[in-house]
């Protein structure tokens, strides 16, 4: 695995680039964990700015969810024990995300509704990409990170 501060920046890198928040946190994770496919950064576009702009979940927290998916994700269905949850990864993504950042909702984070014309062009007047968006992608890839790292593959990967 890739160490934290590497793929922290990675996220950071991608975003520069032009990728979105949820692309840039998706490949940065997937990076960190030696996993590639060419649909990655392709099933994260969707989801960014809150699922396509609508100010929904915020990008960078869907790309952390996804990007734990591919090492706690299912791929087939079968049963799992009674303590343990599906649900379980995304769950605390979740929760340590809300719990840093306020809120997870997009809309709720940049305090506009980016669905709409008028939100755009503020979000662009005030530059929230650069001071509020990249701090998100750098939050959500190094949380994601550390939820890796407290839970290594099992020896059978």
């Amino acid at each position: 695995m890739l160490p934290k501060k590497e793929t922290v920046n990675r996220a950071e890198q991608y975003a520069e680039k032009g990728f979105l928040c949820s692309e840039a946190v998706l490949l940065a994770l997937s990076e960190a964990q030696n996993v590639t496919s060419e649909i990655i950064p392709c099933i994260a576009t969707g989801f960014g700015a809150g699922i396509s702009r609508h100010g929904e979940v915020c990008g960078a927290l869907s790309g952390a969810v996804m990007g734990l998916g591919l090492r706690f994700g299912r791929s087939q269905i079968a049963e799992t024990p009674q303590d343990i949850s599906p649900y379980q990864f995304g769950e605390t993504m979740v929760n340590l995300f809300s719990s840093r950042v306020g809120h997870i909702r997009c809309r709720d984070i940049l305090d506009l509704d980016i669905s709409s014309d008028e939100g755009r062009k503020q979000y662009r007047e005030q530059n929230l990409w650069e001071s509020k968006c990249r701090e998100l992608i750098r939050i959500a890839a190094e949380l994601a990170y550390d939820l890796l790292q407290a839970n290594p593959p099992d020896s059978k990967d």
